[in-house]
């Protein structure tokens, strides 16, 4: 039977639980302050009916062990792990956020909500730094779904939002831990979430990076298409269906929404059966991810705190915001030369109605415009024939004259 809520208490004379905000078969997480700084904080409290389960308790600590090493800035902080009164707690950083699951089943149980594409990759960006870093260290997350990402908005109106990744509690910590997990399996749990486990981690062989970059193509496929990949009734159904059973495309998946090509070519490797036909490493994934929405977003640059929360546009709102550009430059141009033109200019004799209001002859209409408004390049040119236009006709040289110097002429016999 669990214990009652501890709200009020005060728990070992540094922080005072407030209220609770999550719980699970193994304990509670409380929103609490610490006493000493008055700084809001998280605390994880395990159930005491298992303080004397040696199993239990020890995944509880490597959460405490795994995540006090870690130092990320998308990877929540640990302040303290101890026991007060036969409870196990763990404080962390409190954060004022929602998770990942909470952005996606906005829209209820009936409407999945879809992500857009780059509302994606601002969200996995992050996700896929902090695994880069804790693979780099050893230490395999094991466990990644929506619940366990928490997006925290920016303080400002243009602040960007914070991401980070929770949760490190069946975490493999090197080769070195493998013992231990092996006995965690003996004991019946289950070592990761069903519905975004990776083929090799669900008939219990070892997992690596790659198996944590399995699970986030199951979480782009989600974020994409608002549905896993793989559902089923059971559990059971679901591992099976992870180990034959190839996913839709993405936008069968969505309802035939745009969906770029480049990207789902990227969810469907992360989503690959055989680990050494996935993504190596989380760099890799968040390389490819980043090049595939550029290029389907026809090469427009992504910002990585993009707020929006519906699907992408229409490839027909996409056109027309290509054109709404130009259309401002050209009239932009007009209006600058329309600045340059002049106003309240006296009409000129080869205008095209006379100051009478009569129209001028015909043969006025095939005068050569004006120097204002002729095209740039032909003044010189119009210049260089009025020139030559104005310059005396030479005068032919008398037969005469020719003679004189030497040239004979043609005379009769």
């Amino acid at each position: 039977m669990e214990a009652a809520p501890l709200t009020g208490s005060n728990l070992a004379g540094r922080y005072r639980l407030l209220q609770t905000i999550g719980e699970g078969g193994m304990g509670r997480i409380y929103r609490a302050e610490q006493i000493a700084t008055g700084q809001p904080v998280a605390v994880k409290l395990l159930h005491p009916e298992f303080a004397n389960d040696q199993q239990l308790v020890q995944r509880f600590e490597r959460e405490a062990a795994v995540t006090t090493q870690l130092s990320h800035s998308n990877i929540v902080k640990v302040i303290e792990f101890g026991e007060w009164n036969g409870h196990l707690f763990l404080a962390m950083e409190m954060l004022p956020g929602k998770s990942l699951r909470d952005l996606i089943d906005r829209g209820g149980a009936k409407g999945r909500r879809r992500l857009s594409v780059k509302r994606t990759l601002a969200i996995m960006r992050p996700v896929l730094d902090a695994l880069e870093y804790a693979h780099r260290l050893g230490v395999v997350h094991r466990d990644l779904k929506p619940e366990n990402i928490m997006v925290i908005p920016g303080r400002g109106v243009f602040a960007p939002e914070t991401v980070k990744l929770l949760d490190f509690g069946i975490a493999k910590l090197g080769n070195h831990s493998e013992r231990a997990t092996q006995k965690l399996t003996q004991h019946g749990l289950v070592l990761g979430t069903p519905d975004y486990m990776p083929p090799e981690q669900a008939v219990g062989q070892e997992a690596d990076a790659r198996s944590d970059l399995y699970s986030c193509g199951v979480i782009l496929y989600q974020m994409l298409t608002g549905r896993r990949p793989f559902e089923a009734a059971s559990s059971l159904d679901v591992l099976v269906m992870h180990l034959n059973t190839q996913p839709k495309p993405l936008r069968a998946a969505a309802g035939n929404a745009w969906i770029p090509d480049a990207v789902e070519r990227v969810v469907m490797r992360a989503l690959a059966k055989r680990p050494e036909e996935r993504f190596q490493s989380a760099r890799e994934l968040r390389q490819e991810l980043e090049r595939a929405v550029v290029t389907g977003d026809g090469g427009a640059a992504v910002s990585g705190t993009a707020r929006t929360m519906m699907a992408a546009p229409s490839r027909g709102a996409s056109a027309r915001s290509r054109i709404l550009p130009g259309a401002i430059v050209t009239a932009a141009i007009a209006i600058l030369l329309g600045h340059h033109l002049p106003i309240g200019a006296a009409p000129r004799k080869d205008a095209i109605v006379a100051r009478g209001g009569a129209p001028i002859p015909a043969r006025e209409h095939a005068r050569r415009p004006s120097p204002e408004s002729a095209p740039p390049g032909q003044d010189d040119a119009r210049q260089a024939r009025a020139t030559a236009k104005k310059a005396p006709a030479k005068k032919p040289i008398p037969k005469k004259a020719v003679a004189k110097k030497g040239v004979p002429s043609k005379r009769r016999h």
